[in-house]
């Protein structure tokens, strides 16, 4: 069975299409195909047509699965699939988050914001004629069923999982002499919710050996993060970190952020990419509470989970996994145990095996 895993994006190797890929090739009797933009901006969208027409010429795809982001060029998977099945990685909502979010109004936001209200009727259509629509939590894909009129039982709810190459736990974890509590992010998203992690850190001042690492999010980042320590918060600021040092941070941290803490529609519906690096490498994650969550995590058994948009929730959690550092080793080993029950590579390929086997 071939199947064609079709790549779109600014980064043709995002964690979703990884995983996707890397859960695929493990099953018996099918060949996985990988199309993916070499071509950067607006051009890789003009580099596609060509490619996705000589894999049909020369391979003939049993099923196209596009991966996210791919609604931009999801009628055209439609069009060269012809009577093939497309299973089509929605991965977020547009129409949802192009009115719940608060986003900062930027050009670029704005005319995204535009283009998913005007495409609205068009998306549905599409999203009619795909095969399956793979949703990453199930709460995401109850959201689009309802958002896009669709039935539910086209949707396959698939963890985002991570690349379990890099992610891994350590060895002999190395800690620091100090109380570190980790968190990244590559902006400054309203479903992240940077300033309650800040409202944390600032509520945690008088407590020097608890000392909190904030990395990414660019120059808006660094800016909220120098007034947080105007305000007494003890965190260090790094602009980035090499990826490959990612997985070091992690394990030498002794409590991680996965958040959502924004406590927006988005934050409702998600589990966050870097939560599950943290559980792969069996560091001790603090999470966001959501409809998303609730599945999946217990507060202080293979988590630490607090409501979402209250700081004294999240600073109150710091405490107790600094206090209680017995505890907290148990809670990053079931959370260790989650990951490869739910969420791991062995994991995404079981949920992927009946729709293989449905073609």
């Amino acid at each position: 069975m071939k199947i064609a895993v079709i790549t779109c994006y600014f980064d043709p190797d995002y964690i979703r299409a990884r995983t996707l890929r890397a859960a695929l090739k493990t099953l018996p009797g099918v060949q996985v195909i990988v199309v993916k933009n070499t071509k950067k901006g607006m051009a890789r969208y003009a580099e596609m047509p060509g490619l996705l027409r000589q894999v049909k010429k020369q391979h003939n795809p049993d099923v196209y699965l596009l991966t996210f982001r791919g609604q931009e060029i999801l009628p055209l998977v439609l069009g060269i699939a012809g009577k093939k099945p497309v299973w089509f990685d929605e991965f977020i909502v547009p129409i949802a988050y192009a009115t719940g979010e608060k986003h900062r109004k930027s050009m670029a936001i704005r005319t995204k914001h535009f283009l998913a209200r005007r495409s609205e009727p068009l998306y549905k259509r599409w999203l009619n004629k795909c095969a399956v629509i793979l949703a990453d939590t199930q709460a995401h894909a109850e959201l689009s069923a309802r958002m896009s009129h669709q039935n539910l039982s086209k949707y396959v709810a698939v963890p985002v999982g991570t690349d379990e190459t890099l992610f891994k736990p350590a060895s002999k974890p190395a800690k620091g002499e100090k109380f570190q509590v980790f968190y990244y992010s590559t902006g400054m998203q309203p479903l992240h919710g940077i300033p309650v992690v800040l409202a944390a850190a600032e509520k945690l001042k008088d407590q020097p050996e608890i000392e909190f690492l904030i990395v990414g999010g660019k120059k808006p980042m660094e800016e909220v993060c120098k007034v947080a320590q105007s305000r007494g918060a003890n965190l260090r600021y790094e602009s980035w970190i090499p990826f490959e040092k990612l997985v070091d941070t992690i394990q030498q941290s002794s409590l991680c952020l996965g958040g959502p803490f924004g406590d927006t529609p988005q934050a409702q519906h998600v589990i966050t990419g870097k939560t599950y690096q943290y559980l792969a490498c069996a560091a001790p994650a603090l999470i966001g509470a959501s409809e998303a969550t609730s599945e999946y995590f217990t507060d202080k058994e293979n988590a630490l989970v607090v409501p979402q948009a209250n700081p004294d929730a999240l600073a109150k959690a710091i405490m107790w996994a600094y206090n209680q550092p017995d505890e907290l080793a148990s809670i990053a080993d079931k959370g260790r145990k989650l990951y490869e029950k739910q969420f791991s590579t062995t994991a995404i390929a079981k949920i992927l095996q009946p729709l293989v086997e449905s073609v």
